[in-house]
């Protein structure tokens, strides 16, 4: 089954902040939705707490906030089907009944829409902070951010070259406004300026603590200048390791096929099929041809690679 609607929720060791949000988000939500939550390797009890609660978890290992966000892109897009997407990060709490309409209208005029708290707002020019008349400015806090799936579909995930932490998010709502959403490019005499569009969106930041630290937030800051003139699309992954990972921390469906006489994800060991079936060997066999045209009726088995 699809919805329209699609919710990710990203935490790290913040059981009980998750929790409420999670309960916020039930009651406060208007239209039916998809919700995930994509968890960063907790250790605090939360994975267990949130399925107790009948929430859909991703994840478990900590792989930094980049790779944790695009766990709950890749399961909402491409599990769910999902065609408005939000992100929220677990201390971006919803406070207003039907709060999710404001995202999911600014979404169908833009493509895709940041969030910033209030203490960013002294760099506005102007806006309303509404999907009819949306703040415009250069930054954007990451709290919240929403895009359509066809805006998606051009631009992909947050690349996990970022890391653990800081201006991922940036890097991101960067390459919408390339592709033509979210925002616009201002040419000035010193030079070109992105603007981006914002909202309020019936959410408030409450007070956490950043597990985050200034080493990385410096060293991505760097990072974010070198990618600049980077292709726009990401995928989510940069290898096939990686590739592998990310399935590994989506639903059974993702684990390739499932019946297929040789396992999709692994290489067939000709080498290893041949020392457990000595018989096979001594005929001098192929060992892949025995396997498809007799072994696996035979119940012969694979190693893993």
């Amino acid at each position: 089954m699809s919805g329209s609607l699609g919710i990710a929720v990203t935490t790290y060791n913040r059981r009980e902040m998750v929790l409420d949000q999670v309960a916020m988000l039930r009651r406060l939500t208007s239209v039916p939705f998809d919700l995930v939550v994509c968890d960063d390797g907790s250790s605090d009890g939360t994975i267990a707490a949130l399925q107790d609660a009948g929430v859909t978890v991703l994840g478990g290992r900590n792989r930094g906030v980049a790779w944790n966000k695009n766990r709950g892109l890749f399961y909402l897009s491409q599990h769910r089907r999902s065609h408005t997407i939000i992100l929220l990060d677990d201390d971006a709490c919803p406070v207003l009944h039907g709060w999710e309409q404001e995202w999911i209208a600014a979404c169908r005029r833009f493509g895709h829409v940041n969030f910033i708290p209030p203490h960013y707002r002294n760099s506005l020019i102007g806006g309303g902070m509404t999907a009819a008349r949306p703040g415009i400015g250069p930054t954007v806090g990451g709290m919240a951010i929403a895009q359509t799936s066809e805006a998606l579909s051009c631009v992909g995930y947050m690349d996990v070259r970022f890391g653990r932490y800081g201006h991922e998010h940036s890097d991101f709502t960067g390459r919408f406004l390339r592709a033509g959403f979210g925002g616009f490019r201002y040419q000035t005499r010193a030079g070109t300026e992105n603007h981006y569009y914002l909202i309020e969106g019936g959410i408030a930041l409450l007070d956490s603590e950043s597990s985050g630290n200034e080493r990385d937030l410096s060293e991505n800051a760097r990072l974010l200048g070198e990618l600049a003139a980077d292709p726009i699309y990401r995928a989510p992954w940069r290898n096939d390791q990686e590739m592998r990972d990310l399935l590994s921390d989506m639903p059974r469906p993702f684990q390739g096929a499932e019946d297929g006489l040789v396992p999709s994800m692994q290489p067939f060991l000709s080498e290893r099929y041949l020392d457990r079936y000595l018989d096979v060997k001594e005929a001098e066999i192929d060992p892949l041809e025995h396997y498809v045209r007799t072994g696996h009726r035979e119940g012969r088995v694979l190693d893993a690679a």
